[in-house]
């Protein structure tokens, strides 16, 4: 049973935005939902918007999109001087060409279905490693195969030019390097003892650095085929290399936790490839169409049957490092993540190192603080490759776009520029008011260089996801003091904000966002009341000095603000305490308000409630019953919210206890007689009660062990019992009987009587 205490009175006007000092509590006094850490802000869906490695949000580095290839997976990037960009990978062993004008073309086929490396010398030939049946094709620049190399191995990870002409190839499933010369000859220049050789780069001094599948090792391989391991990897596989001019190795491992060692075989250098992404729905309402891709000079081959899209995604064992080597092989950690690798690594022309991942296509970089951020994000699932482009980059694109970035699921290539992108937006995580919310005003602090702009906007609604029983996203106005929200009162409120610039080279820079909003009040419930046993007692323990054991830990993140320091928990200390009821319970509030208890008792014979405590902040209340009357009784709490809320406001429960009864009256031992028959005795007597029934009765001769007895009809089942015993072979002389009675409650009477025995 739940009511207000007074006539409710919902407030609407809420106060200006106010920071309290007290801990994050529910009770309804104004709350504020204040959004400025980085863990915040990592909640919210951020498109064209990045997250700088301090906690505010920024417009993303500029990524267009250059080109779509129809096919699931895009592996690999090369460029030629000229700036065509090549791109290959699955499921059908296609090789595009991206002309510098924008135009694209199939530019080759290879026998495998699946290209994972390329590399492209002065002269503008191509080379391309597949697998499985590991092979490496060279390309003249008109498309037209000038050798191709069968390797004897299952896969080509990644290829690299040296200055005199000579490609290096690694390769699984034996992780050799191989060098192969201009007119495709081939030959083991250093063989790692590993399962796979999965990545490949060249220093300035000619030395090859190649990373491993089996023990996640870093090698550096002289010129003349001398290998020496940098590194040994805490994790199993270096996936993706990246080397500084001054030396420093990235290096980007992924695998299970702990030392890796060697495992079976991989049908491709990522997670299990899910299907292709489905084609769109024709616009007559017939079967789906294929996949159209850009104007090109040739069509890429025709796709797979459409299946539902799956989220490529790193399996549940696996997590991912980023580790930067030094040139004597000392290296530290500079990311790290969970369900998370990093896929490619490129350095950008400022020397900033760029990591693409495997969840939701985002890009990070690493600044010279070894601080990381997230600066872009691809709508490809996953980025599986990134390309230092060359200085001019491709012709007609604008913003000379520094890098390169292939996507995967679905195969897309982007570029990535120097300057900020137009515009971007954040939406927030959804904030669930806990129950039904007036909302206030919001706030928000941000930098505004000349030229760009931040606009804000909410919306609200009472179903968990956003739908269209939401309200439409309504304007927030700038206000030195916050604007009132225009949302109706309703529990999730969610936020957008659309960043703009007409400068590449100024950004909006947004530091923190705050809402403030009332909570309606919920009434609290009281879940559960026990009544102890007789004797049980309960005592109030002194609260120590420290936090509230229900507040959260110091420092834990929480975006909510505002409300009253919710006190600690009483403690209590159970015992033993002859004639002690003791009455406990289990109460909650949903807003986490402070709660404050009365509790009454009557006869079940009585109609008026009598109070026994009032007032109380523990759950539990111990009396002393031997000041009570023998009879049936029910116990009935009543909590309230009040200490957590205005007058008006405050709401109660209550809920009784089960019947319990109190007995403090022993049995009588009446007509206690015994009487000599020989050597034996014959024992009579009554055990009376006047509320409970016999529970049980003994006997003990001369201070003896006592002897259970049985009433004369068998059953102790009523307040009066009566028992007829003989005692047997008794010696002869005098002997003291004594006969103990006790009841249901516990209680307990003894009477006595001398007999002599002839």
């Amino acid at each position: 049973m739940r009511r207000p205490l007074t006539a409710p009175s919902l407030p609407v006007a809420l106060a200006l935005l106010i920071v309290l000092a007290g801990g994050p509590a529910w009770a309804v006094t104004s709350q504020t939902w204040r959004q400025r850490e980085k863990a915040d802000f990592e909640k919210g869906e951020p498109k064209g918007v990045a997250l700088t490695a301090e906690g505010a949000l920024r417009l993303s580095p500029r990524l267009d999109p250059l080109y779509e290839s129809g096919q699931p997976y895009l592996w690999a990037l090369a460029q030629d001087d000229r700036g065509t960009i090549y791109a290959g990978g699955g499921n059908d062993g296609t090789i595009y060409r991206v002309l510098p004008s924008g135009k694209s073309a199939v530019f080759f086929r290879a026998e495998e279905p699946e290209v994972h490396a390329l590399a492209v010398d002065g002269a503008g030939n191509v080379y391309a490693g597949t697998g499985p049946k590991g092979r490496v094709y060279k390309i003249a620049p008109d498309g037209s195969r000038v050798w191709d190399y069968d390797t004897g191995e299952e896969y080509v990870w990644a290829l690299d030019l040296d200055r005199q002409g000579n490609l290096y190839a690694v390769t699984g499933d034996e992780g050799r390097l191989l060098q192969i010369d201009p007119l495709g000859r081939g030959r083991v220049h250093f063989d790692s003892a590993e399962t796979h050789i999965r990545s490949l780069a060249m220093d300035g001094e000619g030395n090859l650095i190649a990373g491993t599948d089996g023990h996640g090792l870093v090698f550096r391989i002289s010129p003349k085929g001398e290998g020496f391991v940098l590194y040994d990897a805490p994790l199993n596989e270096i996936v993706s290399l990246a080397l500084a001019p001054d030396g420093t190795i990235y290096a980007s491992a992924a695998g299970e936790s702990g030392r890796g060692a060697p495992r079976p075989d991989r049908a491709a250098p990522q997670p299990p490839p899910p299907a292709p992404t489905p084609a769109p729905p024709s616009p007559e309402g017939g079967p789906p169409s294929p996949p159209q891709p850009p104007a090109q000079e040739a069509q890429p081959p025709s796709q797979p049957p459409a299946q539902p899209p799956v989220e490529q995604r790193v399996p549940i064992s696996m997590e991912g490092k980023v580790l930067a080597i030094s040139r004597d092989g000392y290296a530290r950690e500079v990311w790290s993540g969970s369900q998370e690798a990093i896929l490619s690594l490129a350095l950008s022309r400022s020397e900033r190192l760029l990591m693409g991942s495997s969840v939701q296509g985002r890009i990070y970089a690493l600044d010279a603080e070894d601080d990381v951020s997230e600066v872009a994000r691809v709508s490809s699932s996953q980025v599986t490759f990134l390309l230092a482009l060359r200085k001019k980059g491709p012709a007609g694109r604008p913003g000379e776009a520094e890098v390169a970035v292939a996507g995967s699921n679905f195969g897309s290539v982007f570029l990535l520029g120097p300057g900020f992108a137009g515009s971007g937006t954040y939406e927030s995580r959804v904030l669930d008011a806990k129950s039904f919310a007036s909302w206030g005003r919001a706030s928000w602090r941000a930098d505004l260089p000349k030229g760009t702009g931040i606009a804000l906007g909410a919306r609200c609604g009472n179903t968990e996801e956003p739908d269209r029983t939401w309200s439409d996203w309504r304007t927030i106005i700038a206000e030195p003091q916050g604007s009132l929200l225009d949302c109706p009162a309703s529990r999730f409120l969610q936020w957008r904000a659309e960043l703009t610039s007409g400068d590449p080279a100024r950004t909006p820079v947004l530091r923190e966002v705050a809402v403030t909003y009332l909570p309606r009040n919920l009434p609290p419930e009281i879940r559960k009341v026990e009544v102890q046993a007789p004797g049980v007692a309960f005592q109030k323990v002194p609260s120590q000095p420290g936090p509230s054991q229900d507040a959260k830990p110091a420092g834990s993140a929480s975006d909510i603000e505002g409300g009253a320091r919710k006190k600690p928990r009483p403690q209590s200390r159970r015992g033993y305490e002859p004639g002690a009821r003791t009455i406990t319970w289990q109460a909650s509030d949903p807003n986490d308000d402070d709660l404050v208890y009365d509790v009454y008792y009557r006869s079940v014979e009585e109609r008026t409630w009598k109070p026994i405590r009032t007032r109380i902040e523990e759950d539990f209340t111990t009396l002393d019953s031997t000041a009570m009357p023998d009879g049936t009784y029910v116990f009935r709490i009543v909590g309230t919210d009040a200490p957590s809320n205005p007058p008006g406001q405050a709401l109660i429960t209550e809920k009784l206890s089960d019947h319990f009864d109190v007995d403090n009256t022993p049995p009588r031992i009446e007509s206690l007689k015994a009487q000599a028959q020989g050597t034996s005795v014959r024992l009579t007597f009554a055990a009376t009660d006047t509320f409970n029934i016999i529970r049980e009765v003994a006997y003990a001769v001369d201070a003896g062990d006592w002897i259970l007895a049985w009433p004369a009809d068998g059953l102790a089942d009523s307040r009066e019992e009566r028992y007829e015993l003989t005692l047997a072979a008794l010696a002869p002389g005098e002997h003291s009987i004594v006969v103990r009675a006790t009841d249901a409650a516990g209680n307990v009477s003894a009477g006595r009587t001398v007999i002599e025995v002839p």
